[in-house]
């Protein structure tokens, strides 16, 4: 290599604060793997207003959850999640410090790429519109059988001014979709939901390795 070459990190974060386009998500924070293992990241958000300083009253949270260690990314991939914010100055938000409370390699070796979700109309195709929302189309791209939590997300009708568009709700089903390697399904929704939601996102489900369970005592 070169005197001047750099060798690309293995992880980055970035976070967009306002979408590139009108029917995109404001306040996403995007995590890129381009290491060889499924990684599995807990990151941690100080929310800055647009000259930089923190908004020490601002509580931030996610909706998927990377922040508590819920998502995993395959290699070589990229996910995201969508910030929201809460408390007094909230809507002075413009950009977050991100930082990694901690980065754990995740034995799932046939996990190659993300799960695919997006709205669907009655007729089984993608639709933007909240009014025709009445399913949700999941595909599976890996050679391995997944879990895919899905979550409906509700959005402020409208930015107010300037600010950036939040995330109201967000509601995840109950039950994760299992399905087949390189499957898809749709998951049709009640008609309560008909408008109320504006987006879904989705993610594999991880299982969780904790501490080993302890055997009970032995009665003295």
């Amino acid at each position: 290599m070169g005197l001047f070459s750099r060798r690309r990190p293995s992880v980055s974060v970035r976070y967009v604060a306002r979408a590139a386009d009108a029917d995109g998500l404001d306040q996403q924070v995007f995590f890129t793997n381009g290491s060889e293992a499924c990684l599995r990241p807990t990151l941690r958000f100080e929310p800055l207003d647009p000259y930089g300083r923190v908004l020490p009253h601002v509580e931030v949270g996610s909706v998927l959850g990377i922040d508590r260690g819920e998502l995993v990314a395959p290699p070589g991939s990229e996910i995201s999640d969508v910030l929201h914010f809460h408390g007094q100055g909230a809507r002075l938000v413009r950009a977050v410090r991100i930082g990694a409370s901690s980065i754990e390699e995740v034995d799932l070796p046939d996990l190659t790429q993300p799960v695919e979700v997006l709205m669907v109309d009655l007729s089984m195709k993608a639709t933007l519109d909240p009014e025709e929302f009445w399913g949700v189309g999941v595909a599976n791209p890996n050679d391995t059988p997944v879990s895919v939590s899905i979550t409906l997300v509700e959005l402020e009708d409208e930015r107010p001014g300037d600010d950036l568009r939040q995330a109201v709700d967000a509601v995840t089903l109950q039950q994760p979709v299992e399905l087949a390697s390189r499957g898809h399904d749709v998951v049709w929704l009640p008609e309560e939901t008909r408008g109320r939601f504006h987006t879904v996102l989705g993610h594999v489900v991880v299982p969780w390795v904790g501490p080993p369970e302890l055997e009970p005592p032995t009665p003295a």
